[in-house]
């Protein structure tokens, strides 16, 4: 398991801004004091903040999904550990936020994440290099790069490409279990692209919010631009 030694810098203090201590920004007052619900006034330090991008792949065979918690293990706890361990900052400082949640034993090849740091990185080699030093072989950072302040992954996103695999067969690669849903049913494609037709538009999905968790969907009304039912080559031999 490699680990990189990273060279940061630290350059004049950006202005118009401030940041609370854990590196998240703070509403001010008009005069340069961060608001309290009681009144009062916090000492503030004017600190630099650092955006930065990550593209994330991750086979999530083994993993809770990608939402933080602790056990069992998930993507995004597994790269936030790694990013602690490499900036030596605590969790709430780098506010460390992915495009979107997948679930348990769901896979990804573009997961788009930010985090932010008080401090420059000359080189984003050394950091991009430690972070696939530490973690597992199934999760790899594919890119990252320095990001915009006003870029989040979750809400700059444009849209999201899903893949749902299904195998039809009478037997089930092996090698394709944790990849696909296995139907021993013939499946009937051409209705299948029909009624992925209506799917095709503008739609609210209101009822798929989880309310309970603050999901804090500013517009649950989406349009799912393409639909597409694609037939695949079995290579999987079998005796009938």
């Amino acid at each position: 398991m490699g680990f990189a030694v990273l060279g940061f810098s630290s350059p004049p203090f950006p202005t118009g801004r401030l940041y609370s201590a854990n590196g998240c920004s703070s509403a001010t007052n008009g005069g340069g004091a961060v608001e309290n619900p009681i009144h009062k006034v916090k000492p503030t330090v004017a600190v630099p903040q650092y955006k930065w991008r990550l593209v994330i792949a991750y086979d999530g065979t083994h993993y809770a999904g990608w939402q933080f918690q602790l056990s069992p293990p998930t993507i995004q706890c597994l790269v936030e550990n790694a990013l602690i361990r490499i900036t030596k900052l605590g969790r709430e400082d780098l506010c460390f936020v992915g495009a979107g949640r997948t679930d348990a034993g769901v896979h990804a090849w573009g997961q788009v994440a930010h985090f932010v740091t008080p401090f420059n990185y000359d080189s984003l080699e050394s950091i991009h290099a430690a972070l696939n030093g530490l973690l597992p072989s199934d999760i790899r950072v594919r890119d990252i790069s320095a990001a915009v302040p006003e870029f989040h992954a979750r809400f700059s996103a444009k849209g999201k490409v899903y893949h749902y695999k299904i195998y039809n067969d009478t037997i089930m690669d092996p090698f394709q279990r944790h990849y696909a849903y296995h139907s021993v049913y013939k499946l009937n494609t051409a209705v299948m692209r029909e009624a992925a037709k209506h799917c095709i538009g503008r739609h609210d999905f209101s009822a798929f919010v989880n309310v309970s968790r603050n999901d804090r969907v500013l517009d649950p009304v989406k349009t799912i631009f393409r639909f597409d039912i694609i037939e695949m080559v079995v290579f999987f031999y079998h005796e009938d």
